[in-house]
């Protein structure tokens, strides 16, 4: 069945700890600062963009203030994969979601990730999981001994956790060096289908290669983004929920869960919005919908 995880919003409230490290320290109204200076405020980083700069609210002065992007604590809430939380090696976030029952860690450079949930703060635990994020499979001797182990999976998904209505989420993630998470997106799948056998999984890549007049080309690499394109085999008493629901998620990051089998995990699990759908209505009992999925950097 494919399923699809819509984010509950994160609010600075609900963050209740992280042990992320910024690399800036904070603004604070009663200090001066130079052109080009960085600061922290509130959930980003912003650039002093004069000299003599004091007391000008970072959020709230863009004559004196650009944004540049997400702090490092913040990072891995908003709607890019790419911007990325990093820690040296190991990361403890902990969250008030509201109601949640699956939890996907996305953008993931990391050995392991333990997933706990609670029943509100300190409270009983309800859910407890570890995966593994070792990413190269292993199907004989010789791969048992020499195969890479610095091949990992990208992301890891958590499902079937009890829906309370004040739940608080802690997310482990543990690595040798270099730990870095793209996203971490919590909130209620919902069933949209049975996806057919044939679906199509790809990236867009927005590197660059330049031709020369001599025959030499040389290379940008740049990031990519995922897409997917499926075919679904939906109940026709289905049909009008199935409709409503993407009508409601139209420009909308989500989480598309084209499988819960670990090998097509990489293909069939995309963090993007969908670019076009249509619905067969081709049979008595049951109707085809296409999607296709673009997945964010």
């Amino acid at each position: 069945m494919m399923k699809v995880l819509k984010p509950n919003v994160m609010a600075p409230g609900m963050l209740v700890s992280s042990d992320a490290v910024e690399a800036e320290a904070a603004w604070s109204d009663a200090a001066t600062y130079a052109e080009g200076d960085i600061r922290v405020y509130e959930t980003g980083r912003y650039q002093s963009l004069q000299a003599s700069n004091l007391n000008h609210e970072p959020s709230s002065s863009p004559t004196w203030w650009t944004l540049l992007g997400p702090s490092n604590t913040w990072a891995m809430f908003d709607d890019q994969v790419s911007t990325e939380t990093e820690a040296n090696e190991s990361l403890e976030v902990v969250v008030n979601t509201g109601i949640i029952d699956t939890v996907a860690i996305l953008g993931v450079n990391a050995q392991t990730a333990h997933v706990t949930v609670r029943d509100g703060p300190g409270g009983t635990v309800v859910y407890e999981e570890t995966q593994s994020m070792a990413g190269e499979e292993v199907f004989s001797w010789y791969e048992y001994f020499f195969s890479d182990p610095t091949v990992r999976r990208s992301q890891a998904v958590f499902t079937g956790i009890p829906p309370f209505g004040s739940s608080e989420l802690t997310v482990e993630l543990t690595a040798a060096a270099g730990l870095q998470i793209g996203s971490l997106v919590f909130g209620r799948v919902k069933d949209l289908g049975q996806p057919y056998y044939g679906a199509r999984a790809g990236i867009t890549d927005y590197s660059r290669k330049n031709t020369d007049d001599f025959g030499t080309t040389t290379f940008v690499r740049r990031a990519y983004s995922k897409n997917l394109q499926v075919q679904l085999e939906v109940d026709n008493l289905q049909v009008n929920r199935v409709q409503r629901l993407l009508y409601d998620l139209r420009a909308t990051p989500v989480v598309w869960l084209g499988s819960n089998r670990p090998e097509f995990s990489e293909p069939l699990v995309v963090f993007g919005f969908y670019k076009d759908f249509y619905c067969g209505i081709e049979y008595p009992k049951v109707s085809t919908y296409f999607l296709e999925i673009e997945g964010l950097i």
